[in-house]
């Protein structure tokens, strides 16, 4: 009798502990997963006009951390992007051809509307950077399907 007293209070303890498990794992695992932000622009392309300092064709090409704007088939600038606490896009030189320093930051609000991205100047040092970008609306295009 006292065997099963025993076995039967080892198997409510062994399901107690898996349960608590399973409930710890999965709280971790919405935890983690809440902590996650969005990128809206990783991997993304977005083709317009900006003013390279004359109205130009050009195409924002958005990896997870940097973006390359394109011009005639070839990277012009490449500038490394982040998001503020507030949600806004800070842009930083990494190379090219622009006068802008490699240490001025531009802050700009972008927003998504449908399939259209518009930069905003919140600040940017760079002045050449603010007259190319701001205001403008850039399509975004989508990814060629093959077979």
């Amino acid at each position: 009798m006292s065997i099963d007293i025993s076995i039967n209070y080892n198997i409510n303890v062994m399901k107690t502990i898996t349960k608590s498990l399973a409930l710890i794992l999965l709280l971790s695992g919405l935890f983690c997963f809440s902590q996650q932000t969005t990128n809206p622009l990783a991997n993304t392309e977005w083709k317009g006009v900006a003013s390279i300092p004359t109205p130009a064709e050009v195409t924002f090409k958005f990896n997870t951390e940097d973006v390359d704007l394109i011009y005639l088939g070839m990277v012009i600038e490449k500038m490394k992007y982040s998001f503020t606490d507030q949600g806004s896009l800070k842009l930083v030189k990494i190379i090219g051809k622009s006068p802008c320093g490699t240490e001025e930051e531009g802050l700009y609000k972008y927003e998504i509307t449908d399939d259209t991205l518009k930069f905003t100047i919140i600040n940017d040092p760079c002045v050449d950077r603010e007259t190319a970008f701001d205001g403008n609306g850039y399509k975004k295009v989508l990814p060629v399907m093959t077979k």
